[in-house]
């Protein structure tokens, strides 16, 4: 029997899937390219991707009692997970929905884009990658263990780097609109 908070992260999971194989599907009926450029080296972008992957399925795994729990979790820790994931699944929502068919992983290579500066990206200019950083954290929360807690830190700090890129190669192709945008919004909150 699935506990009330496992309950409540699984169906966050399964309202964010339904939106992000919407998005997905958007972006292909639409002739978007889902993966642009790398914004750094592809090597340790992958390994950015793959470590922030894994505390996102541990907290799927540990929801669904598929995942070992080496360091217990309290109650008052996995509310306080359930908390963050709804957080977290917000910004993640929002961004997909506001970025529709514009939606990659990487920097666009062949379709021209718009700068997004509204909606939850008048509140970060990262809402996709702060919505993960902090799905991390709830993960963190509801499953602690060391594996966890290592592939979190090396994903952030990887995607922190990727952050840095991608503005860079934004203020290069946004000029005073990103230096605009950059002086009235936070890199996450």
């Amino acid at each position: 029997m699935f506990s009330l908070p496992a309950i409540i992260i699984l169906a966050l999971y399964a309202l964010l899937g339904v939106v992000f194989f919407g998005v997905l599907f958007q972006v292909k009926f639409h002739g978007g390219e889902l993966y642009g450029k790398a914004a750094m080296h592809e090597g340790l972008q992958l390994i950015g991707k793959a470590s922030l992957f894994v505390p996102i399925l541990i907290l799927l795994a540990a929801a669904l009692g598929r995942y070992p729990m080496t360091i217990p979790s309290t109650a008052w820790m996995q509310w306080l997970a359930v908390a963050v994931s709804f957080v977290s699944m917000s910004f993640l929502i929002l961004s997909l929905l506001q970025m529709g068919r514009f939606t990659k992983m990487g920097l666009p290579a062949k379709e021209d884009t718009k700068l997004q500066t509204g909606g939850i990206y008048g509140q970060s200019r990262n809402p996709m990658y702060f919505g993960l950083f902090i799905l991390a954290l709830a993960s963190l929360l509801y499953a602690p263990s060391l594996l966890n807690f290592i592939t979190a830190i090396i994903g952030i700090i990887i995607h922190h780097r990727i952050i840095m890129a991608e503005e860079a190669w934004l203020e290069n192709n946004f000029g005073q609109e990103w230096d605009d945008y950059k002086a009235r919004v936070r890199r996450y909150i």
